[in-house]
């Protein structure tokens, strides 16, 4: 049972509509990018393994994502077709990978701080945390700080723990407000 992914799955199919884009920051092994994609959404993916670049090739197919290899930190450095109306991250190391290998506080909290920057109206941080291991504990602790001193006037900010579960997976939610135009989406 994975109720993180279930919930993250579930808020990002609320969020996105056909045709929209959608970054995935840590590729991993393809399988958010994969669903983003059966979504409807143009993605563009990034990592910094090899490894996790080729895993999400044979996944999904070349066509169906463009795939930068590169660290989630150089997020500022794409050069995007259109906003985004989501941009997802799944923290920590690569499933079946080195474990040696994981996203790191400062670089995580420097890729969010620029991501806010890139979404649409309304667009939506989707942030999966991983605390069974101490940097994802600390790069878990440094987010929740980060995101809690958010301007409640633009983003809404939820964080999704299971409390009966000790350093059990988390998700942090942060989503722009709607701006004045309420037809920006037609």
């Amino acid at each position: 049972m994975k109720p993180h992914l279930e919930l993250a799955h579930h808020l990002w199919r609320q969020q996105v509509l056909p045709g929209d884009l959608a970054i995935d920051a840590t590729l991993g092994n393809g399988h958010d990018a994969l669903f983003l994609s059966e979504l409807g959404c143009e993605v563009i993916g990034l990592d910094i393994q090899a490894d996790a670049l080729e895993k999400t090739k044979a996944r999904i197919g070349e066509k169906k994502i463009k795939l930068f290899h590169r660290s989630h930190a150089e997020i500022r450095s794409l050069i995007l077709p259109k906003k985004p109306q989501l941009i997802v991250y799944n923290l920590g190391y690569l499933p079946g990978g080195n474990k040696e290998i994981t996203t790191m506080k400062e670089s995580t909290l420097s890729s969010v701080q620029d991501s806010l920057k890139l979404l649409g109206p309304k667009g939506a941080l989707s942030i999966t945390c991983y605390p069974g291991h101490d940097e994802g504990l600390q790069e878990e602790q440094a987010l929740i700080e980060w995101a809690s001193h958010l301007d409640q006037k633009s983003w809404s900010v939820c964080h999704y723990r299971w409390l009966n579960r000790h350093r059990a997976p988390s998700l942090l939610w942060i989503v722009g407000l709607l701006p004045l135009d309420k037809n920006y989406r037609k």
